[in-house]
């Protein structure tokens, strides 16, 4: 399945390439708004402009790199009743379908590469004040943005439709993830909000501690192991109740 999700991102990589565009469109804007918002101030929040656009910058392309489209691929899969096929493998669906996830990630990272360096120049990149720390965060990040994907795509097994709530689910994430405003500036009850979904762990978290705005990573990497197992165990028990509603459709 990791064959399959890399050739697959390979197969359409028009999709990725205007993703990749629109990317760089994004954070050129991004890049655009807080230095006319930030003016004359030297810092805010704890965070200088350069700063900012660093942590900026990295969680859209982050955003990038931990978009799933197992989603769509679980639904599809559902609903022609090719998902048959799926549980007929000595393999468990949940590792198919993350093995499938990883390959597809493989393959849309190998098209991005190009791009990165024209991110980082319209955008803005500072050297790593904790490059260990940030690749922790990251991968454990990504895991958690497989889990939820996944998550979300058992819906489907009891709706056979999960186009509205994948839809919800992506504004939601990519909001609280800080690809367009840092946390650091998320007031009050949003902040609160924004500290418990783990929705950070997928953007800013990781970006926060490149530049160094989190200087110790043992909390977010104890919070993130900890979603993560909370999480498989609730897809474990979701999957359990999921197999006993396939219904195939399709010929």
């Amino acid at each position: 399945m990791t064959r399959i999700g890399f050739r697959l991102a390979l197969a359409y990589r028009s999709d990725i390439i205007m993703t990749c565009v629109t990317l760089v469109a994004q954070v050129f804007l991004l890049r655009m708004i807080w230095t006319s918002v930030y003016g004359s101030r030297t810092a805010a929040a704890g965070l200088t402009l350069e700063a900012l656009l660093a942590c900026l910058t990295l969680a859209n392309l982050q955003s990038f790199a931990t978009q799933t489209v197992v989603s769509r691929t679980i639904h599809h899969r559902i609903r022609t009743g090719m998902v048959f096929f799926d549980l007929a493998r000595p393999v468990g669906y949940l590792r198919q379908m993350a093995a499938f996830q990883v390959g597809n990630t493989w393959g849309g990272l190998l098209l991005l590469a190009p791009v990165i360096p024209v991110v980082l120049l319209v955008g803005s990149i500072t050297v790593p004040v904790n490059g260990v720390g940030y690749v922790i965060t990251l991968v454990l990040g990504y895991v958690i943005a497989v889990q939820l994907a996944l998550l979300i795509s058992l819906i489907g097994f009891w709706t056979m439709e999960t186009g509205a709530v994948s839809l919800l689910y992506r504004l939601v994430s990519q909001f609280f993830a800080g690809t367009m405003v840092p946390l650091a500036f998320f007031p009050g009850l949003l902040g609160t909000v924004a500290e418990i979904l783990p929705f950070k762990y997928l953007g800013y978290v990781p970006a926060a501690v490149y530049i160094g705005h989190i200087p110790d990573v043992s909390g977010p990497v104890a919070v993130e192991l900890a979603w993560i197992a909370g999480l498989w165990g609730l897809l474990v028990l979701t999957w359990s109740r999921a197999r006993r509603r396939v219904v195939i459709q399709g010929g």
